[in-house]
């Protein structure tokens, strides 16, 4: 399995997730319509693109190879729109990283090859301005190095 595979589980995974209404958010359910996008957000039509909000993007951060093993750094940054008068919003944003994490553990392996790791990050973004929410889910898989997995896919052909 490459990053970009271990990518591409992890947003259809997350997606799936989304869409199972597996996630009523703690204060509400306004988030039924999350979006997940794989390492970046689409195009902006405008500046003033909301179609693009309530979102969780899934992105490949930085990757080692540390002991025969390709560490790999994903992060699941949210950003979401909350309009509650008490400002909410973080937490709807800390109930959403602690559900995905919840579900990457549950979940076990992905993509048949990988799992994330328990060691984990929360980053959160206190410069956003209500009504809006920021933070990072930062999380640690573990692949076989590019090596194995090229002698692996030659051996196969």
């Amino acid at each position: 399995m490459t990053d970009l595979q271990l990518l591409n589980n992890i947003v259809e995974s997350l997606r799936e997730f989304v869409k199972s209404d597996a996630i009523t958010m703690k204060l509400g359910n306004e988030y039924k319509d999350l979006k997940v996008y794989p390492q970046d957000l689409p195009e902006k039509y405008d500046e003033d693109d909301e179609e693009l909000r309530n979102y969780v993007v899934v992105m490949i951060a930085d990757e080692d190879v540390v002991d025969d093993e390709w560490r790999v750094e994903v992060h699941f940054s949210i950003n979401i729109e909350d309009m509650d008068n008490d400002h909410s919003g973080w937490v709807n944003v800390m109930y959403l990283m602690n559900e995905i994490y919840r579900h990457f553990i549950k979940v076990g392996i992905v993509g048949r090859h990988t799992r994330m790791e328990r060691k984990a990050h929360k980053r959160f973004n206190p410069n956003v301005l209500y009504p809006y929410f920021e933070s990072d889910l930062i999380t640690y898989w573990t692949l076989p190095t590019p090596c194995e997995e090229f002698d692996e896919m030659e051996v196969s052909i």
